[in-house]
């Protein structure tokens, strides 16, 4: 009875475990950004430049150009097994010298259409045809895979935008602040209250600021270029941060679940790899065909001239021909057989990088997920820091009011509050960032 019970629990667990398994890989193929965690749903421009993408972008366009060449390559490849027709035509002006006459002479046109039909080829030729047909379906998968990561990087780099145009917002607030400071010194120094040591050290902090801007005035140009260069978007962007991108960051909760996948894993460069190895296939069967007889059917049509039995007479004749043509490569030195030796080569190399692909894609999925679940704990730390330091500045302005603190000391909770905004609005658009590249893994497994 004991050993019933047993089983049936095991049974259970191993179906739990079944129920598990599938759930997780429900959720993962279902898992959506929300449009809220989205920078384009806060930022217009963002969105505008993501939607002309295909229009403006140049990496899109030299994108469509691969495909464009690789549908070219698929129809040349197709065309082998095709019949090939031709047409010739001679004009000829002829000129005899016949016995006990003069010169015999006359024009004459002759005409030739001929055609050639590969039959049989070891499979050869359509193995090219397969290989232009997946070398097709590779540019169009790295076309889409373009676009997504296209994308991806252009809400990374606009994020960047902003977080570096609030940092020379703050910067510009700082640098006056601490002009401010420089300016009470000296009136304190003027009526004995204060001293130089306090002044130099006001008009350091004014300087630091000031290198601060201009180093973050360079970052923001060099990120601006960026955006421009991978976008093609034309109009001047808006880097303000609304009112609604500030409560994502300081009030709303993001997200609360990131499921990873315990099963097998794919993705772009997994897909590239995959149909690598088809083409390698295909590429050993071209390399056995080429020391094997090939058969090709032939037929034409031509005119000629023959003479007849009287003297100084001629017969234009009317001919046609259909056969068969057979061909056969002996010996190659070793060409088609180095050929099969590198495609298997190649073969195993990617049989190799989709295994170990496929391990890295698995931990890199754990790894972004755990750091998913970090960066939501940091938020919401950064939300406390921001009500602390919002705080301390409140008290700090009444201790500068009753003048029981130095201008320094109150610029220093100035500073600890725009410190406290920065890294919270850069956790939040890292946030944002991470989301992003997670959704990229799990949208192509």
């Amino acid at each position: 009875m004991s050993q019933v019970y047993f089983i049936v629990s095991d049974l259970n667990r191993l179906y739990l475990l079944i129920v598990f398994q599938v759930i997780c890989f429900l959720n993962l193929y279902a898992f959506v950004v929300p449009d809220d965690e989205r920078p384009e749903f806060y930022f217009a421009d963002l969105n505008k430049s993501l939607k002309d993408l295909s229009l403006n972008s140049p990496v899109m366009k030299l994108g469509e150009l691969d495909l464009t060449v690789a549908q070219a390559n698929y129809l040349l490849a197709k065309s082998e097994q095709g019949i090939r027709l031709g047409i010739n035509t001679f004009g000829q002006s002829i000129h005899e010298d016949r016995p006990n006459q003069d010169f015999y002479h006359r024009y004459r046109i002759l005409n030739q259409v001929y055609l050639k039909k590969p039959l049989y080829h070891w499979g050869a030729l359509q193995a090219q045809e397969e290989i232009g047909r997946l070398n097709n379906d590779l540019s169009q998968q790295n076309l889409r895979f373009r676009t997504r990561r296209l994308r991806g990087e252009l809400r990374s780099v606009f994020l960047e935008l902003i977080v570096l145009n609030y940092r020379l917002q703050l910067a510009n607030e700082q640098i006056n602040l601490a002009k401010q400071s420089v300016q009470s010194a000296e009136e304190k120094i003027k009526v004995g209250l204060g001293t130089e040591l306090s002044l130099e050290e006001a008009r350091a902090e004014t300087l630091n600021r000031q290198i601060s801007k201009s180093d973050i005035k360079v970052s923001l140009q060099h990120k601006y270029t960026q955006f421009i260069s991978l976008s093609g978007y034309s109009e001047e962007l808006d880097l303000t941060i609304p009112e609604d991108f500030w409560s994502f960051c300081l009030k709303e909760n993001p997200n609360s679940s990131f499921p990873v996948m315990v099963g097998s894993l794919n993705s772009d460069e997994i897909e590239h790899f995959k149909t690598q190895v088809s083409i390698e296939d295909q590429r050993i069967i071209i390399a056995d065909s080429e020391l094997k007889p090939k058969i090709n059917l032939t037929g034409a049509y031509f005119q000629d001239q023959i003479d007849t039995a009287e003297s100084g007479k001629n017969v234009d004749r009317n001919n046609f021909l259909i056969g068969l043509e057979a061909s056969w490569a002996i010996w190659d030195s070793h060409k088609s057989k180095a050929q099969k030796r590198a495609a298997i080569a190649r073969k195993s190399k990617f049989e190799h990088l989709i295994k170990t692909k496929s391990d890295e894609k698995r931990k890199n999925l754990k790894v972004m997920s755990d750091e998913l679940d970090s960066l939501k704990e940091r938020i919401a730390l950064g939300r406390k820091l921001t009500s602390v330091a919002q705080s301390r500045l409140e008290k700090s302005n009444l201790e500068l009011s009753l003048d029981r603190i130095s201008p320094l000391e109150h610029f220093a909770s100035v500073v600890a509050l725009d410190h406290a905004k920065i890294r919270n609005l850069e956790a939040a658009c890292k946030y944002m960032m991470l989301l992003d590249q997670y959704e990229q893994i799990v949208a192509n497994l």
